[in-house]
């Protein structure tokens, strides 16, 4: 497989022997991957100072197993900067994408959701907002998306002024559900998450709630680095 210079993120990335290194990355055409780049850590190799996280990248690669070869890499824009606590937020959006993409699976529309939230922590807007957007974008990707717009027990419109039980498999509903697991939310809230505009404390509050209880369910039990990274920081 020859796949010539094509847009990529790298997700993360870890030393492998003295001076290699083997990168997670995610391409808008061929999902997400991993790649070996032979002696990225010496000084003089072609790939120093282009091989950082949050920076677009053309990236070629050749291979026939799981692990190909990178063999070219440019800079396709000038580099995102974020700030710590928005580089633990991006921290984040890796670590789930990490977490719940499969190799190989292309997700063209996600690569842009992601590229989008990576462009907004980098223009200092909300992270909580950016975070939630994201979060629904990857759901719908993945063939989760979310019932935000009707009450799935009596298929009326969300009313803003009313209050919804959301449960985790079908979405929300007025009535008290009789089983399964639910989260109690605002239709307000609802309808800011389905127009991707949070904007008061409440609507971000209960949709970062219900998106931890939803993606939750898709994550398992192993906690989060990037949550307690985040503790971590706000202790200090």
């Amino acid at each position: 497989m020859n796949v010539e210079l094509t847009p990529c993120f790298i997700l993360h990335s870890r030393s492998y022997l003295e001076s290699s290194l083997i990168l997670d990355i995610f391409s808008r055409e061929h999902g997400r991957l991993h790649l070996i780049a032979k002696g990225a850590k010496r000084e003089k190799s072609p790939f120093s100072g282009l091989l950082q996280p949050y920076q677009r990248l053309l990236m070629a690669w050749r291979g026939k197993s799981e692990l190909m070869t990178l063999v070219d890499v440019e800079a396709d824009i000038e580099a995102y900067e974020l700030s710590d606590a928005r580089t633990i937020a991006g921290f984040y959006i890796n670590e789930l994408l990490v977490r719940l993409l499969h190799q190989h699976e292309p997700h063209p529309e996600l690569f842009d959701y992601y590229n989008k939230a990576i462009f907004d922590l980098s223009a200092a807007k909300p992270v909580d907002a950016i975070l939630r957007v994201f979060e629904k974008g990857l759901l719908e990707s993945l063939g989760y998306g979310l019932v935000l717009d009707h009450d799935v027990d009596d298929g009326l419109a969300i009313d803003a002024e009313k209050k919804y039980h959301y449960l985790i498999d079908s979405g929300p509903m007025r009535e008290t559900p009789s089983t399964g697991d639910y989260i109690e939310i605002t239709g307000n809230s609802l309808l800011a998450l389905e127009q991707g505009c949070l904007q008061n404390k409440t609507e971000l509050e209960e949709s970062k709630r219900l998106m931890r209880f939803i993606l939750q369910s898709h994550l398992g039990t192993k906690p989060l680095a990037s949550r307690a990274l985040y503790k971590a920081y706000m202790a200090n």
